[in-house]
């Protein structure tokens, strides 16, 4: 629940970042952590974190304020790892603007981006912005429109994904058929600005690049 207050995050036998205890425990996920030290995307069960080698089920990820554990948005992705294992192709990536009061979250699956969002920090919440929604009819209209059904959505998070401080995102996505040979990438610019606490975003470039 956004706001619900646990614990502070403090490092665990692994060295990575636990949140809370019991039931309510998160752990934070490698290399998301905010420019301030702030923040983090972390993830949990219903279950709590699991022991040894048991796989956790019914994961959350979350938007996290490290000093006390509280909750201020829940993300679109399923990512979980405990330090000795780890979900299979999945990955989480964050994209943090330079002071921290907004991220790029980056949540990819096998073959897709099941979410690709930006959210707003203010006080004990976030606000989100659906990043996917806006980019992929874009990317889509581009196409030829015997080549515009089945394909997959997929933010490349081998290329860099960064955010400015001027709300400037950059990125590269791709649509493509998996399992086959073709896949049509674009460089993409998004500028994201909030007015009144709510963002919103706009595609300003979007051109093809070269598919490895």
């Amino acid at each position: 629940m956004a706001g619900a207050n646990a614990q502070a995050c403090v490092a665990d036998q692994h060295g990575g970042l636990v949140c809370g205890e019991g039931k309510a425990a998160m752990r934070v996920v490698a290399d998301t952590i905010s420019p301030s030290k702030n923040y983090a995307f972390a993830w949990r069960s219903p279950q709590g974190l699991p022991s040894g080698s048991d796989t956790p089920d019914n994961i959350e990820n979350v938007l996290v304020r490290l000093n006390d554990g509280a909750v201020l948005a829940k993300l679109g992705g399923e990512y979980w790892a405990t330090g000795e294992m780890r979900a299979n192709r999945y990955e989480l990536t964050a994209a943090w603007s330079p002071d921290s009061r907004s991220v790029i979250e980056v949540a990819n699956s096998r073959w897709e981006s099941d979410s690709f969002a930006y959210y707003r920090i203010d006080g004990a919440s976030a606000t989100r912005l659906d990043l996917r929604a806006l980019v992929e009819p874009v990317m889509t209209a581009r196409l030829p429109p015997r080549n515009r059904q089945g394909n997959s959505f997929r933010v490349r998070t081998d290329q860099p994904v960064t955010l400015d401080a001027r709300g400037r995102l950059r990125f590269t996505a791709m649509l493509y058929v998996p399992k086959s040979e073709t896949s049509n990438d674009y460089k993409i610019q998004v500028n994201v600005r909030t007015t009144g606490g709510k963002p919103s975003a706009q595609v300003v470039s979007l051109r093809r690049a070269k598919a490895d």
